[in-house]
């Protein structure tokens, strides 16, 4: 079963209320309220149940309670696991790798089981603490209800404002990126405020729209200000950053001719704009919420676009493939870099049309009626009558001021996702400004960066031979206990792997402006050995229903002759009581072997 729907009433509360006083006492008396709760959520030994999810998934969740000892010792026994050729996981590291053992970690074409190396929580945060997984307060909006009229709004509780919500955590595997999770339709999450800060207009906050394609809306992404800032920078540029007919294709080919081109396939005009202050704040913001770390090489600036009546742009991916370039890997999930994510914002609110739509999404949301002056405005066989029919049929995302469309060219598993196909609606009526910003998981294609001359020592401390690449470029070989001195440059980024050069990626490394001479000691990947799941057949030959329990949670209740199944790991001790009854009747360790093992509930072992 999906994740159930939190609904909240959001207003945007700004007018001078005598009852101000009155609504602030109220609020710290819901803040106290919460904090007890979460205390008797998590119980008296400081226990606290969160549920597990894969990347990006909202199915299949497993629920754990860790207590912080717990907690504290994962990161002990990743210690203790530690060799010479490993160095020690930071505690969030260790967390997420000890939590791959739970559930299923996706990663495409990789053996499993997968290991990961991150864990987030489900408004963005990445966990690093034990106290983040403790209970949210309900007034922290873990689903937000906004005004559909604005874009922006503050959130409230929900109908018991002293209750708490557990908490969702999602692994990524090794080498891939956080993805937000579709949850279901229209449901929306507050991105956490230390993942990404507020506007003046209020939090950030997703809702789901798509599960494949990935798609989001996302509201309070760009303020009036800042959205008109950006298009007075457009209106007013000169030279390379003059607003001008939009083109297709990037890059340069083998003589150096740019590829960029007009296309009949789109009509708008646009401008980049990569040092602003407002364009600045709106590429941060991206960065932030996609939980990627902002680099300028992982973005190809801030396009801005207008768009009058009749324009769009045709149905077209975002992401690169083989063809574009067959010795680069465009592929996240071998260690590839390509366009991870768009986020396209909305800097004004256009008369009609102008969405942005999804033509090979399965779901088309909510019906919309194509309004009058719509109907036969393009002629039959053209893209922009076919776009323009897509638009009122298919998934789309509506263009409002200060809104923005969040969706992804890669799946959670590191694959390109071929669903993320979109288009610009054609403008029916008045004027449409955005301005997107492509992000990508590593350094982008096609303008590779270098800087000045830099040295490079790298040693092979992974004990097998290492095959050392530069951007898919054969570099050479290290055998084990051996270096290899390179001569490199500032911002080159080289991939090291096992079998050989175009082997999977098992460390990475980016030449840094300083020092001149820098050291590189290539480690085999971290793995920590994970417990071996085990099942428990507990058997209740007892007259009476009995009810079973894991560290005071309660797993079910067994009637007589009957047996119930528990998949548990070595050392988990289990108890029964009879049900509704206070006492323990039976109790049961799990043992390291065998993988089956039974227990028999008939009072004899108390």
């Amino acid at each position: 079963n999906r994740i159930p729907n939190f609904h909240y009433n959001g207003r945007n509360e700004t007018s001078k209320s005598p009852l101000k006083m009155t609504r602030i006492i109220f609020l710290l008396f819901l803040i106290l309220a919460n904090l007890t709760s979460a205390v008797l959520a998590t119980g008296e030994d400081g226990q606290t149940t969160f549920t597990l999810y894969d990347n990006g998934s909202s199915t299949d969740g497993v629920t754990v309670t860790l207590s912080p000892d717990e907690f504290a010792a994962i990161t002990r026994v990743n210690d203790a696991n530690d060799d010479e050729n490993t160095a020690p996981a930071p505690p969030g590291e260790a967390f997420a790798i000890a939590m791959s053992s739970r559930i299923v970690v996706s990663k495409y074409m990789a053996p499993q089981p997968v290991i990961a190396t991150r864990a987030y929580r489900e408004d963005g945060e990445l966990i690093t603490s034990f106290e983040q997984l403790r209970p949210a307060p309900s007034s922290q909006c873990d689903a937000a209800v906004l005004d559909d009229e604005t874009t922006t709004g503050s959130c409230t509780g929900g109908d018991d404002e002293a209750t708490t919500t557990q908490r969702r955590v999602y692994l990524v595997a090794e080498g891939l990126e956080f993805i937000w999770p579709f949850v279901e339709y229209g449901y929306r999450q507050v991105v956490s405020p230390n993942v990404v800060p507020p506007t003046a207009d209020g939090p950030v906050v997703l809702e789901s729209m798509a599960e494949l394609p990935r798609v989001f809306r996302v509201y309070n992404m760009a303020t009036a200000e800042e959205a008109n800032a950006v298009i007075e920078t457009a209106l007013n540029g000169t030279g390379a950053t003059a607003l001008k007919r939009s083109t297709v294709g990037s890059g340069t080919d083998a003589d150096g001719n740019d590829l960029a081109r007009e296309d009949f396939g789109r009509t708008s005009d646009n401008a980049w704009d990569y040092e602003s202050p407002a364009a600045k704040t709106m590429m941060k913001r991206s960065f932030q919420l996609t939980n990627i770390e902002e680099d300028s090489g992982k973005r190809d600036g801030l396009q801005v676009v207008r768009y009058n009546p009749g324009q769009g742009y045709n149905t077209h991916p975002d992401f690169f493939t083989k063809k574009d370039d067959d010795d680069w890997d465009f592929n996240p999930y071998s260690g590839g870099s390509n366009r991870f994510a768009t986020v396209f914002m909305y800097l004004n609110d256009p008369e009609e049309g102008g969405y942005t739509v999804f033509p090979r999404a399965p779901d088309p949301g909510p019906d919309r009626v194509m309004p009058p002056e719509a109907v036969g405005m393009f002629e039959e066989g053209t893209w922009e009558h076919t776009v323009n029919n897509d638009c009122y049929t298919k998934l789309a995302v509506p263009p409002k001021l200060g809104t923005a469309a969040l969706f992804y060219s890669a799946t959670p598993d590191g694959r390109i996702d071929p669903q993320s196909h979109h288009a610009a609606c054609p403008l029916i009526k008045g004027t449409k400004w955005g301005a997107n910003i492509w992000i990508w998981n590593k350094q982008r294609y096609g303008e590779l960066r270098t800087g000045d001359p830099r040295t490079v020592e790298m040693f092979n401390k992974a004990g097998e031979t290492v095959y050392i690449s530069w951007e898919g470029r054969d570099s050479g070989s290290i055998e084990p206990g051996k270096s290899l001195p390179m001569n490199s440059f500032e911002y080159h980024r080289f991939k090291a792997s096992f079998g050989s050069h175009k082997g999977q990626k098992i460390a990475e490394f980016t030449v840094q402006s300083n020092p001149k001479h820098q050291v590189w000691e290539i480690t085999k990947p971290r793995r920590q050995e994970q417990p071996t799941p085990l099942s428990l057949v507990a058997k209740n030959l007892l007259n009476e229903d009995v009810e079973l329990f894991w560290q005071g949670h309660s797993m079910g209740v067994v009637v007589p002759g009957k047996s119930s199944i528990l998949n548990s790991f070595e050392g988990h001790t289990f108890k029964a009581s009879l049900a509704g009854g206070s006492g323990t009747v039976s109790a049961y360790t799990v043992k390291d072997a065998p993988a089956l093992q039974n227990w028999i509930i008939n009072g004899e072992d108390i």
